[in-house]
């Protein structure tokens, strides 16, 4: 898996889902948001996290706000 990959958590009909920008499908759907950010975590390996709120807007992590 490479390194910083820049990754999104989004709310989905199923629940929570991680993407990778561009993607034509969820890398993964969850049933909480908490899920999808651990897994979002491990996919980004260190890249930035952008995590969608209940409410649409995003808020973006990066390793440095652990």
């Amino acid at each position: 898996m490479a390194k910083n990959q820049e990754v999104f958590v989004k709310k989905h009909e199923r629940g929570w889902a991680v993407t990778k920008p561009n993607a034509d499908r969820a890398s993964g759907v969850f049933d909480t948001q908490a899920e999808a950010i651990k897994r979002g975590r491990e996919i980004a390996d260190g890249g930035p996290l952008h995590i969608q709120g209940r409410h649409g807007k995003f808020r973006r992590e990066t390793p440095y706000d652990e």
